[in-house]
């Protein structure tokens, strides 16, 4: 209990920087963009001007940060043996696919960029970990550092207050991803970093976490991924660990992507009760999924209700062109709500989404589950009529 309650204190410190650095920087940038303005004093027109030039120059700095920190990623994993698999800004995903580079897109709550790679083969259960998630920080620090020296020693207003705002961005970046924090339902590279560096346990799960990203960017389907990769821990004390914790979502993923809807059901029942380290991104995909096996199962629209509460249905909003989002939409309107039209029309919706999605094997498996539900439909609807009938006869 005291190790919990120190966790919390030490997560609640660090966020509580985190609001004031954000603070910080939001004082300091309303100081430049004021700075800007001064400028065009007595002509509307002109402050205006700056107003609409200095906010555009500070989007400008935090997108080309996203950039800079997921470089950094790229760079210092390729130095220590990591293969390019993606690299995500936004919603803007490039990856390599049959030896070339390709561009999809997908949104994930809670991040504004990623770069996965392939992890280099474990020797003695190690791999180099270190650096490549401290990639993103380092290369932050380091282009702040360049900003700031020429903010200082540039004499064009303009030019100095974009780079004081490529400064003032890259370090408050590099803080709230290197200090460990969980934000949005996400964990940031500092908790990535100390969770790997927790066990050999923990620092397998990392590795196999990034095999299976690798595995989906080869077309390969997780039913079809070895099945060691998705040994969860008898021992619960290890689920505490997030890595850990997130394998065993996977392992959950496995299941129903085998088809075997009550086991995976069972299983995500089973990781939701327990005290776990899981992100509460994971935690909510997978009521998603609970709430398609309950459909599909004894059809119990009113608990695949129950478990989707607020926090699964703001993803659910957030996410609304997530495969499995859909999924379990298109279940829903079949076999709670009989609306074949609304399911026709959000799977059209799939449609549109699978084509820019970055792994097809994840949308062939999300395919062979929406046809699941179809014949489970075609079923209910075809005993239902063959009662009517006998009781008719009746």
């Amino acid at each position: 209990m005291t190790a919990k309650r120190s966790e919390r204190k030490r997560q609640w410190g660090a966020k509580a920087l985190a609001i004031v650095l954000f603070m910080a920087a939001g004082a300091v940038g309303g100081y430049l963009i004021g700075h800007a303005m001064s400028s065009g004093e007595g002509d509307p027109l002109g402050t205006v001007a700056w107003l609409v030039a200095a906010v555009a120059l500070l989007v400008v700095a935090c997108i080309l940060q996203v950039v800079v920190h997921e470089a950094g990623h790229l760079v210092l994993g390729l130095a220590t043996g990591y293969r390019f698999r993606s690299f995500r800004v936004g919603s803007l995903m490039l990856v390599e696919q049959d030896g070339r580079l390709c561009l999809k897109r997908l949104s994930i709550q809670g991040t504004g960029g990623q770069c996965l790679m392939g992890p280099p083969d474990l020797v003695d259960g190690r791999i180099p970990y270190r650096l490549y998630n401290l990639g993103g920080v380092l290369a932050n620090t380091l282009v702040s550092l360049v900003a700031a020296a020429l903010a200082f020693a540039l004499p064009q207003r303009l030019a100095a207050i974009f780079f004081a705002f490529l400064a003032l961005v890259g370090f408050v970046f590099a803080l709230t991803n290197g200090l460990p924090l969980t934000v949005g339902g996400v964990n940031n590279d500092g908790k990535n970093l100390r969770s790997a560096g927790e066990s050999p346990d923990a620092l397998r799960a990392f590795w196999t976490i990034l095999k299976v990203g690798e595995a989906q960017a080869d077309d390969l389907r997780v039913k079809d991924m070895p099945a060691a990769w998705f040994a969860v821990p008898a021992d619960a004390e290890r689920l505490r660990n997030p890595l850990i914790a997130s394998v065993a979502v996977l392992a959950c993923n496995r299941l129903l992507d085998e088809g075997r809807t009550s086991e995976s059901a069972d299983a995500i029942r089973d990781l939701l009760k327990r005290k776990t380290g899981m992100l509460g991104l994971h935690r909510s995909l997978l009521k998603v999924d609970l709430a398609y096996c309950e459909l599909m199962g004894e059809s119990r629209a009113e608990e695949a209700e129950r478990v989707l509460d607020a926090d699964a249905r703001k993803l659910m909003k957030a996410m609304s062109s997530f495969p499995s989002v859909l999924r379990t939409r298109y279940a829903q309107a079949l076999l709670a709500n009989c609306d074949e039209e609304a399911a026709r029309r959000i799977r059209e919706e799939f449609d549109r989404s699978a084509a820019r999605y970055p792994y097809p094997s994840e949308i062939e498996g999300e395919r062979e589950l929406m046809d699941a539900a179809d014949v489970r439909f075609r079923e209910r609807a075809a005993h239902a009529t063959d009662v009517t009938e006998e009781g008719a006869q009746r």
